[in-house]
């Protein structure tokens, strides 16, 4: 999947200039499922979870997924309906925490996550072999509040099939946070046992600053500063940094630009202005919506604030 030549100005693409994915994008919003199939069939293991994030963000339910469900009843078209159905349980429930979300959100939202995970079972059982329903699931086990073992258990599979599968493990560390009934200290637990067992090059590793960035979110921007700028935080996402985005083995691929957009952010407010340059060169313009949303509505605005910030600072 090579990734054609970034915007000369930062943009918002989920596809981040990969042709396949362009190509996926423009057959789900015409309903190509003939396209949708056959390109989600011939993504590699780490290509389907970035392909099934494009099916997350259609709007309302599509007819045509209904219909592939129908007509063909394969592993892949009950895998993206379920895909779908998170995101479409999410658009229901919004983004608040529990106590800022009202009743019916919650029912709607349940009631969305259980259709997802009947479709993503039904492909768990078509397709035993792949990493990907699993996956989906643990995602939906957070969503159901099914409880920490169970999270695990079905991490488990995922790691079964595929050990270094990158939207599992951060779904993991979302699982394992404060506000998900977990704690700072199981997340970042999580996160260092599996970013030390990972190959180098791999993006497990930036589990690390996902888990820090989430404890930050309950300080205000001098405080998040003092917290990624402490010795033993900013040595940790630096050794994070050597054995992922900074390593000579880092991959190419579309979905790898999200861990450089994590470091970037978290180098910046650290003051370690060269290494968050050597960030948001690599960025090249492919700003992801976190974490960038967190400092500004506008993900982009928030992305540009920062990367003159640190311009100025290395000059």
């Amino acid at each position: 999947m090579p990734v054609e030549h970034a915007p000369a100005e930062p943009a918002l693409d989920p596809t981040f200039g990969d042709p396949d994915a362009r190509r996926f994008q423009a057959a789900l919003r015409a309903g190509d499922r003939g396209t949708v199939r056959d390109v989600l069939a011939a993504a590699g293991a780490d290509g389907r979870p970035f392909l099934l994030r494009l099916v997350t963000e259609l709007p309302g339910r599509p007819s045509w997924l209904d219909a592939w469900v129908d007509a063909d009843g394969t592993a892949d078209a009950h895998l993206a309906r379920g895909a779908h159905g998170i995101g479409w349980a999410w658009a229901v429930r919004g983004t608040a925490r529990a106590e800022h979300t009202s009743r019916e959100q919650f029912q709607g939202f349940f009631e969305r996550l259980r259709a997802a995970e009947a479709d993503l079972e039904k492909a768990a059982e078509l397709a035993p072999d792949d990493p990907e329903p699993w996956a989906q699931r643990v995602i939906t086990a957070r969503g159901l509040q099914l409880g920490h073992e169970e999270l695990a258990r079905r991490f488990t599979r995922v790691i079964e099939r595929h050990p270094w599968h990158r939207r599992a493990h951060t779904q993991m560390v979302q699982g394992l946070a404060a506000k998900w009934s977990g704690s700072d200290e199981l997340m970042l637990n999580f996160a260092r046992e599996r970013a030390a067992a990972s190959p180098p090059g791999r993006a497990v590793a930036a589990c690390v600053v996902e888990a820090h960035i989430e404890i930050s979110l309950t300080l205000d921007d001098d405080d998040t500063a003092r917290y990624f700028a402490a010795p033993a935080v900013l040595d940790e996402l630096r050794a994070a940094a050597a054995h992922s985005v900074d390593h000579p083995s880092w991959p190419s691929e579309p979905d790898a630009v999200r861990a450089d957009n994590l470091f970037a952010y978290a180098f910046t407010f650290a003051g370690d202005s060269a290494a968050a340059a050597r960030r948001f060169e690599a960025i090249a313009g492919r700003v992801t919506e976190e974490p960038w949303n967190y400092v500004d509505d506008d993900a982009v605005k928030g992305f540009q604030r920062f990367e003159k910030r640190v311009a100025r600072n290395v000059r």
